[in-house]
């Protein structure tokens, strides 16, 4: 117990003794009227009583005093203690002064490191997105670099520098033509036109008694073209009449219209020149005359004035051709661009691969689509990936000539993934089944690789959620373009009479592309309308084996 605690007890025993005394005194003074007087002498008895406990202590008292002795020797160590405390808590609040400053030091230091990371860290997020942003640009131009004919679309005229072809094969160090025991390739002997020349006998074989004539003869041909020029003149009497005193003679052919005319067979020459073997006019001009020996030399303008001729011409032959495409079972389209004074117009060609119509029109797409065969046709459409193409014809086949580039590209581009190359593999094993097999390719076969071009498209779809795209995404675009154009991808499959690929208005285009390469850019829309109806007719008679000089002739005969 405490000193505190002691006192505390005391005062509590003490004022209800104090009011237990008075209580007592009140009633005493009431029962006693002499109780004022016993008060006094009671007050005084306390008073003597307390003096002889002052003189001699009483057994309590002492024990009461031994009790504040042990309660004064617990505050003296009680006091020691709390000195002992309060010197180590002066200690402390000194130590935790010192330690507030350098606190304070070190949040100041804190907050400058914190400033200084969150600059560091806008830099390298700001370093991570320049990293991100030139990994892009990287792909992007690796990309560039190696798109070319063989991986994509673009044609292979844009890349005018191309590497070098691969070839396995080795030399064998034998001389080129025919080999022992193989039919040597040489040119066709030709009738003779003039009268043959006998060489002489070599005079150390006359006067050589050992040799003797076998009685066979070797013959060797030269063969040479000459140009002719054939000028014929047309005479007609000139009539007056003596009254009206107007003139005639005798009506020329139709073809007679000007005081000099070129014939058919000059006409078809330049025409061919110009139109076809994309020579310029100039050139023809001087081809012409140097073939002539400079007699025949034709005017510019009348060279350019041959394109619309023989567009009039043979209309009712594009006429012909146009309809018979509209009601072919088969039927091939594609579209190019060409450059009329800096705008871009499109061409148009349509196909059944014997017969071809070129048109050029003002755009792609269903504007243009509407005056093509294409507009009315119900059969089989083989085209590239143009979604407009699929609004017309029954049925459809996309050209899987460029699927395989796509994926070629794919296959440089994400060397990660695998589903291309085995869609890629896929594809060709399909192509040479159908070419091997044709009709007799089976249904359990056709089946197979139905459910084996699935399984990849599933391959690619896991891979994709594994490997994001980025920056090259048209692969993932490609394996999307399979899975939704299945049908119009393996439609060849179920009819061996269509073709799996495009490349017969692929290459029907490049003609086009190659005479507008060598103008640069037409002048009006109806000279790239006369490129396209000469080829039109051109074409589809080299289809037909026939010579296109002799056609071209014909029509300026009309």
């Amino acid at each position: 117990m405490t000193l505190e605690e002691a006192h505390n007890i005391q005062r509590r025993e003490l004022i209800s003794l104090r009011a237990e005394n008075k209580r007592l005194q009140k009633k005493i003074s009431e029962l006693n009227p002499d109780a004022e007087r016993e008060a006094a002498l009671s007050a005084e008895n306390k008073k003597l009583r307390k003096q002889l406990d002052n003189l001699f202590p009483s057994k309590k008292q002492e024990s009461l005093e031994r009790h504040i002795r042990y309660l004064n020797q617990q505050i003296d160590l009680e006091n020691r203690r709390h000195e002992l405390a309060r010197n180590n808590w002066k200690l402390t609040d000194k130590r935790c002064y010192d330690l507030e400053i350098e606190n304070i030091g070190l949040k100041k230091q804190v907050e400058s490191l914190k400033a200084e990371n969150a600059a560091l860290r806008h830099r390298a997020e700001t370093a991570e997105a320049e990293v991100q942003m030139l990994n892009g640009t990287k792909k992007k131009l690796e990309k560039q670099l190696n798109t070319n004919f063989e991986n994509s679309s673009l044609p292979s005229s844009a890349l005018p520098f191309r590497k070098k072809v691969p070839n396995s094969r080795k030399p064998t160090g034998r001389k080129p033509g025919a080999q022992p025991g193989h039919k040597a390739n040489t040119a066709a002997k030709l009738p003779a036109t003039k009268d043959p020349v006998h060489l002489p006998i070599p005079a150390e074989l006359i006067n050589n008694p050992d040799v003797y004539p076998t009685g066979k003869t070797i013959t060797k041909q030269l063969i040479d073209i000459r140009v002719i020029v054939d000028v014929q003149d047309f005479i007609a009497d000139e009539y007056r009449n003596r009254i009206t005193g107007s003139r005639s003679h005798a009506a020329f052919p139709n073809n007679l219209v000007n005081e000099v005319n070129y014939g058919p067979s000059v006409k078809a020459l330049a025409f061919l020149l110009n139109n076809y073997y994309n020579v310029s006019i100039a050139k023809t001009q001087q081809c012409i005359a140097d073939l002539t020996k400079g007699i025949v030399s034709l005017s510019a303008g009348t060279i350019c004035n041959l394109s619309s001729s023989f567009s009039t011409a043979t209309a009712e032959d594009r006429a012909r051709i146009f309809s018979l495409l509209t009601h072919g079972d088969i039927l091939y389209s594609d579209a190019t661009v060409s450059n009329i004074n800096g705008s871009r117009k499109a061409v148009i060609l349509c196909t059944d691969g014997e017969h071809f119509l070129y048109q050029h029109l003002d755009h792609k797409g269903h504007d243009g689509l509407s005056k093509t065969p294409v507009q009315n046709y119900k059969g089989t459409l083989i085209h590239d990936h143009d979604k407009t193409y699929y609004s017309y014809g029954r049925d459809h086949q996309e050209c899987l000539a460029h699927v395989l580039r796509y994926l070629v590209g794919a296959i440089e581009n994400e060397p990660e993934l695998k589903w291309h190359k085995q869609m890629h593999s896929l594809l060709q094993e399909m192509i040479h089944a159908s070419k091997k097999h044709k009709a007799s390719l089976s249904n359990e076969r056709i089946q197979f690789f139905k459910n084996k071009y699935d399984t990849i498209l599933e391959l690619a779809a896991a891979e994709y959620d594994s490997h994001p795209p980025d920056v090259y995404i048209e692969g993932y675009k490609l394996q999307k373009r399979l899975r939704s154009y299945k049908d119009a991808h393996l439609f060849f499959l179920d009819h061996p009479d269509v073709d799996y690929t495009n490349n017969v208005c692929e290459r029907g285009l490049r003609k086009f592309k190659r005479k507008q390469k060598q103008a640069v850019v037409l002048r009006s829309d109806q000279g790239g309308e006369n490129i396209c109806d000469a080829l039109s007719i051109i074409e589809t008679a080299r289809s037909h084996n026939k010579n296109v000089f002799d056609v071209v002739e014909s029509a300026f005969i009309k």
